[in-house]
């Protein structure tokens, strides 16, 4: 609710609305985030620069719930857990966290965001010109000119073009198989082979060990703690 004059939503309102979330979700059969891990003073585990949350600025006792507009600025970078699933988003980039039910969706506006998810969650990740389907892996994204920049780090991803979803490519990858999803298509498709880029083993490990894991790009499963 806004206030009559245009200004943003009251702070009160805004407060009752995340409380209101926080307890609707501890309570749908489901859901795959905890109620703990909402406002939970470690969710944020890297805050850099400029970042905003629904144009407030993040710190590093911020609560990310599902319809939050996450925002990095040029010197931004931002780290934060979500359950089990942990995100990295760059500077210059936004995303928006549409819903994160037993069905969770993200979507990259703009910029970079490399994430890791635990298995059994159905998650999706939307882009300029792809969706992802996405179960227990590790993926980084970017947008740019030319299209989409999609890495599989590992796992499985479901990936499709935004404007035919016949066009797509399921990827089941156990190291690094990056994609650009062309803003237009050649030969009857936009996926084309791309360079490994942009992001390292190192940055998605972090992402791992931020939910209490390790990448198998670093760690063989095997060799993982049960």
């Amino acid at each position: 609710m806004e206030d009559p004059s245009g200004a943003a939503p009251y702070l009160g309102q805004r407060i009752a609305r995340r409380g209101f979330l926080k307890a609707a979700l501890s309570g749908v059969s489901g859901v795959l985030v905890p109620a703990a891990a909402f406002g939970a003073p470690d969710q944020v585990h890297d805050l850099r620069g400029r970042v905003t949350i629904n144009n407030r600025p993040a710190t590093t006792k911020s609560d990310i719930l599902p319809g939050d507009r996450i925002v990095a600025g040029s010197d931004g970078h931002f780290v934060f857990v979500m359950g089990q699933d942990a995100f990295m988003v760059r500077s210059r980039s936004e995303i928006v966290i549409e819903r994160y039910e037993a069905e969770g969706l993200l979507r990259l506006i703009t910029g970079a965001l490399g994430a890791v998810f635990a298995r059994g969650g159905q998650r999706r990740i939307v882009a300029a010109n792809v969706t992802a389907g996405i179960r227990g892996t590790g993926v980084y994204l970017e947008t740019r000119g030319d299209g989409t920049y999609f890495c599989t780090c590992w796992g499985a991803v479901d990936l499709a073009a935004s404007d035919d979803e016949r066009d797509r490519e399921l990827i089941e990858s156990r190291g690094h198989v990056p994609r650009l999803i062309a803003a237009q298509p050649r030969d009857g498709t936009r996926f084309r082979p791309a360079p490994f880029e942009t992001h390292t083993d190192a940055e998605m490990d972090i992402l791992e060990k931020c939910v209490g894991r390790r990448s198998p790009l670093v760690v063989p499963p095997g060799a993982q703690r049960k």
